[in-house]
């Protein structure tokens, strides 16, 4: 995942459908929204973030739920990550 904008750079950790965890290269406060384009699909993210903390230099873990996902594209994702 590339953060829209070109304002850095995100890495889709975990998800179970509904929630994500994602690494970034900003740090994104409680409430604020990450929108996000899948390199591979090309298609958009939006995770609303509810917890966020630096994990190492420069990266930052964050937690939270998808919004605007359709079903076709949540289960594209589940199955991408699935074979990583």
């Amino acid at each position: 995942m590339d953060q829209g904008l070109g304002e850095g750079t995100a890495q889709l950790i975990e998800i179970d459908g509904e929630r994500a965890v994602v690494e970034a290269t900003r740090p994104f406060p409680v409430g604020a929204t990450l929108t996000a384009i899948d390199e591979t699909t090309g298609i958009e993210y939006r995770v609303k973030v509810r917890r966020g903390r630096l994990v190492r230099e420069g990266w930052f873990r964050l937690e939270g739920r998808f919004v605007t996902l359709t079903k076709a594209e949540r289960e594209a994702l589940l199955e991408q990550m699935a074979q990583k």
